[in-house]
């Protein structure tokens, strides 16, 4: 394990590793801190440079924007309310009336602060899950790694927002969509439709870009609000108080911290769970807070970002170890990994451990380089959110044109982007969730693969095997545990009314 994390150390401090490492920092700081454009928009972009690169600068430009991009997230959500992205929506809470009362400055170095503490802490609860992970995923077979497959599709479906059925249907249809192309046993083409684009099936990045990125541009252009009228005030006066709250407030960061490793570890849960849960906790545990939270506390946000950059770290241990994406965002990670031949689950923690390490070394460097790079260019981080959407929305369309394009250099992916563009703009219309579509496509393959193996293996048998069994349970706990938690909510809700 110590020559494993050396070497990981030493591959990503490699002059053009490192280089793109700060490329992938800087996008993440500035563009993915725009509200309406989210990590995910931006890994797809980067996707098709993955050809390019090797293993350790594939990794570092990639998870690079995704490591850091809660940090950023925190401008526009103290500035303007605006939530930069799903990790900071309960950010706002304390964060925007901070700036209110002439508190931006210490509001924005204390989410920094507390997100770097938060982000080491992931990653060092991530070293320490190794050991333990190693032997547990080598005594798992591919019957187990199937119905894992299906249990992190069932918990990003069925804990989709306010609707668990829709988010349960949209990881259908996901996993339907993936069985397009060349059945990897028979060979025979399935819904292909005598169409030659189609034998490979539908590709992870224009589905991508349709998905998340066009959606977000015509909405950017309807609303045409690329510019806040409310002045930035002083960010600068009190910098150095925001850092002594966050430590200050020690005890806070660690318990937030390990609120957002838990839930990262559950597939699909997200960090728009993980801030709110934190936030929740925070206002329960800590002194005084029902009284001062909502008004401006410090340490609502301290609590906030702690869990999301935390959440990070817990939640690479279900992608690396057992191969499901611990997120949306981690299942774009998961297709970048697959394109330069590292494949998430047992291979990352035995022959490629060294690529692990990489990523936990890259959690704790990207954590600590962003932070600084926030607090000295806060100021001009929040301006980038003035842009005028006419300005930005030509330029990001470039690239997801481009970027389609580039995944096998065909007409027909734009074509796919465009259709997929259509079907996320009307799926965000009706309030259908995109990411379990996303899983199922990423997930099917795998699901698919692990399923055929455990039938030649062991026939129909495999699903006999006590620890399909047991996992089954636990899905079928994810499935009916949102319904229990409506039922609860609304007699909960009937009871505070009387």
């Amino acid at each position: 394990m110590w020559d494993a994390a050396v070497e990981g150390l030493m591959g990503i401090l490699q002059w053009k590793a490192f280089l793109l490492m700060m490329i992938g920092i800087l996008i993440s700081s500035t563009l993915v801190a725009m509200p309406g454009i989210g990590s995910k928009t931006a890994i797809a972009l980067l996707l098709p440079f993955a050809f390019v690169l090797n293993k350790f600068e594939a990794i570092c430009l990639i998870m690079s924007v995704w490591a850091v991009s809660n940090t950023a997230n925190s401008i526009t959500s103290i500035l303007f309310s605006v939530p930069g992205g799903g990790g900071s929506q309960a950010t706002i809470m304390d964060g925007y009336p901070m700036a209110k009362n002439g508190e931006a400055a210490r509001a924005l170095s204390a989410a920094f602060t507390s997100s770097a503490i938060g982000g080491v802490i992931g990653a060092i609860v991530l070293f320490a899950s190794i050991p333990i992970l190693r032997p547990l995923v080598l005594l798992l077979g591919p019957p187990e790694f199937f119905m894992l497959v299906m249990v992190g599709i069932a918990m990003v479906g069925s804990l989709s927002g306010k609707a668990p059925v829709k988010g349960i249907i949209a990881g259908a249809f996901g996993l339907l969509i993936s069985m397009v192309g060349v059945h990897i046993i028979t060979g025979i083409h399935r819904f292909t439709f005598d169409q030659l684009f189609l034998v490979d099936g539908f590709k992870l990045i224009p589905v991508t870009i349709g998905l998340f990125a066009i959606p977000e541009l015509i909405y950017m252009g309807i609303k045409g609000t690329g510019i806040s009228d409310m002045p930035l005030g002083d960010l600068g006066a009190g910098r150095r108080q925001g850092i002594r709250d966050a430590f200050d407030n020690k005890w806070l960061i660690l318990r937030s911290s390990m609120i957002g490793v838990w839930v990262g570890i559950i597939p699909g849960l997200g960090s728009s769970v993980a801030d709110w849960f934190a936030y929740g906790s925070a206002k329960q545990t800590c002194p005084g807070a029902r009284e001062s939270f909502g008004k401006g506390d410090v340490r609502g946000v301290i609590a906030v970002d702690a869990a999301t950059n935390a959440k990070e770290g817990g939640s690479l241990i279900p992608t690396l170890a057992f191969g499901i994406p611990g997120s949306s965002t981690l299942a774009l990670i998961f297709g970048g990994l697959i394109i330069v031949g590292v494949t998430p689950g047992r291979d990352m923690l035995t022959k490629d451990l060294h690529l692990t390490f990489s990523m936990i070394w890259l959690l704790v460097i990207g954590s600590i380089i962003t932070t600084l790079l926030c607090l000295a260019f806060t100021r001009q981080f929040a301006m980038a959110t003035k842009l005028r959407p006419s300005l930005m929305i030509p330029c990001i369309l470039s690239m997801a044109v481009i970027g389609s394009f580039a995944a096998s250099s065909r007409f027909e992916d734009v074509l796919m982007m465009l259709a997929f563009g259509t079907l996320g703009y009307f799926m965000r219309a009706a309030g259908w969730p995109r990411p379990p579509l996303l899983l199922g496509l990423v997930l099917g393959p795998i699901a698919e693969r692990y399923m055929w193996t455990s039938v030649q293996l062991y026939g129909a048998d495999f699903l006999l095997r006590p620890g399909v069994i047991t996992i089954f349970v636990i899905m079928v706990a994810c499935l009916v545990y949102p319904l229990f938690q409506d039922q609860y909510t609304k007699l909960r809700a009937q009871e505070t009314e009387a």
